[in-house]
C-alpha cells in the first residue's frame, strides 16, 4: 500500500511549482543581492519582489518584513528583540510577557529560559480542558510592568484557533504593550491581515505553506522598538545580518502566492474539514480514544489529536509507521520525548500509568480514501497493542457505541 502522510503539520512537501522557480533563480541569479554590480542588484530586485509579495498577503508594507532562516528564529526576534530594547534602552528591570500554555516550543521555550535566567517575570495563560483560550483571560493577566503578549494563532499540537484578532483589539489602546502572533500554522487558512488583527509582530514560515524549509519571515510594524539578536551587516533594513537565503525567499514568495485568495484558502479548509471530521468521528468510538482540543469551528481543518489510553507512545508511533502511516506525537520540535508536552500537560489529562497521545495532519493531497485506509489501519494497531499491553487506564470510561 502507498504510504499516507498525515504529518503537514511538521512539515509540508515542497510544491513543484516552488521548486522550479527556486531552481531557476539559481541558476540565472547566482549575485550578491548586496553587491553594487549588476548580478548583485538583479538578485536584489528580485527579493524585493518576493518581499512585495509576502507584505501583501498580510496587508503589510514592504519595509516591515525581515526574512529569517524560520519560525523559531522570527520568534526568538519578536520575543528577545523587544525584552531587550525594554531592558536595555528603556532600562525596566524586569519586564513582563504575557504568553500561552499553547504555544509551539520556540515561543514557550524562549519566555521560559528568560523566565529562568531572572531576565522577565512571565504569565502562561492555561487553556480551558478543551484547548481553548477567552480574549478577557489574556487582558487579565497584563500588569503595570508588561511589555509584550505573545500568542500563536493556530496551536500547531491540538489545533485551537485562539482569537488573536479580538486579544489584539483589546491591547490595542496600551500603547506600551507589544502584541505578537505566531501565524505559521494560520496562513494556509485564515486571514492573516496585520491591522484587522491589530499585532506590532507577526511570525510566518515557508515550509509549512508547501515552501522551502530554512526561510521564514517577521512582521515589524513601522515604530515598533527591538534589539536585534546578532550584530554584522545592514541586510534585512539591518534588523537580521548576514547574506540573505535568496532561492529561500523567492520559493517562500512562491509559496504565498499559490495559497491563492482568501476565498481560495476557505474553500481549501472546507474540503479537510469533511476529511478531518471522519477521523475524528470514527475514531472516537473506540474505547479509551479521547480528542484533544475543540470541535467544530474553534479547530482549524487540518488538525487531529487523540489522547490513547492503554498504549505505549513510541510502540504507537512506529506500528503506525510500520504500516505506512506517517503521524506524529504532536510538535516536531519534541519527537522522540518520551515526556508529554507542555501543551497536552495544559489540558489537565495527565496521571494515568499509560497512555499516548497521536497527531494527525492533513494536507492539500490528502484523500477520502486514505482516511478510510487510516481509520481502518488504526483500529487493528490499537487493538494488536493492547493486547501486548493488556492494560486499560482504569479512571477512564468506554466511550458510547466503542467498538472495544
Amino acid at each position: 500500500m502507498k504510504r499516507i502522510y498525515l504529518d503537514y503539520a511538521a512539515t509540508t512537501p515542497i510544491d513543484p511549482r516552488v521548486a522550479k522557480a527556486m531552481r531557476d533563480f539559481e541558476l540565472e541569479y547566482y549575485g550578491n543581492p548586496n553587491s553594487v554590480h549588476r548580478e548583485g542588484q538583479n538578485a536584489r530586485a528580485k527579493i524585493d519582489y518576493a518581499r512585495g509579495v509576502v507584505a501583501k498577503f498580510i496587508n503589510a508594507k514592504p519595509q516591515e518584513i525581515i526574512f529569517t532562516s524560520g519560525a523559531t528564529e522570527s520568534n526568538n526576534l519578536a520575543i528577545q528583540g523587544v525584552i531587550r530594547h525594554a531592558t536595555d534602552i528603556l532600562k525596566i528591570k524586569k519586564p513582563h510577557v504575557v504568553t500561552t500554555k499553547l504555544e509551539h516550543q520556540s515561543v514557550y521555550n524562549t519566555v521560559k529560559e528568560l523566565e529562568k535566567r531572572g531576565v522577565v517575570e512571565a504569565t502562561f495563560v492555561s487553556p480551558s480542558k478543551d484547548g481553548l483560550i477567552e480574549p478577557e483571560q489574556v487582558i487579565r493577566a497584563i500588569k503595570k510592568n508588561t511589555v509584550l503578549v505573545s500568542t500563536i494563532f493556530v496551536s500547531n499540537e491540538i489545533g485551537s484557533i485562539l482569537p488573536v484578532r479580538e486579544i489584539g483589539g483589546l491591547i490595542r489602546a496600551n500603547k506600551r504593550i507589544v502584541y505578537h502572533i505566531d501565524a505559521v500554522q494560520a496562513a494556509k487558512f485564515f486571514n492573516c491581515n496585520v491591522d484587522k488583527l491589530n499585532c506590532d509582530l507577526l511570525t510566518l514560515s515557508a515550509h509549512k505553506i508547501y515552501g522551502p524549509k530554512g526561510i521564514g519571515a517577521l512582521y515589524i510594524k513601522s515604530g515598533s522598538k527591538l534589539q536585534n539578536l546578532a550584530y554584522g551587516g545592514s541586510q534585512e533594513y539591518g534588523k537580521r545580518p548576514g547574506t540573505q537565503n535568496t532561492a529561500g525567499i523567492i520559493g517562500m514568495a512562491q509559496a504565498v502566492e499559490l495559497l491563492g485568495s482568501l476565498e481560495d484558502r476557505h474553500s481549501s479548509a472546507k474540503k479537510l474539514t469533511i476529511l478531518r471530521d471522519m477521523l475524528i468521528s470514527e475514531l472516537s468510538k473506540i474505547a479509551q480514544v479521547e480528542l484533544n482540543g475543540p470541535t467544530g469551528e474553534l479547530r482549524t481543518p487540518d488538525n487531529v489529536n487523540f489522547l490513547v489510553y492503554g498504549v505505549d507512545q513510541d510502540s504507537l508511533i512506529t506500528a503506525l509507521d510500520l504500516s505506512g502511516i506517517a503521524a506524529s506525537t504532536g510538535s516536531a520540535c519534541v519527537s522522540g520525548s518520551s515526556e508529554p508536552s507542555h501543551v497536552i500537560q495544559a489540558l489537565g489529562k495527565l496521571g494515568f500509568d499509560l497512555g499516548a497521545t497521536v497527531r494527525f495532519t492533513l494536507g492539500r493531497d490528502t484523500t477520502r480514501a486514505e482516511i478510510n485506509n487510516v481509520i481502518r489501519i488504526f483500529k487493528k494497531v490499537i487493538s494488536e497493542l493492547r493486547d501486548r499491553t493488556k492494560q486499560f487506564h482504569p479512571r477512564t470510561k468506554k466511550i458510547k457505541g466503542s467498538t472495544k
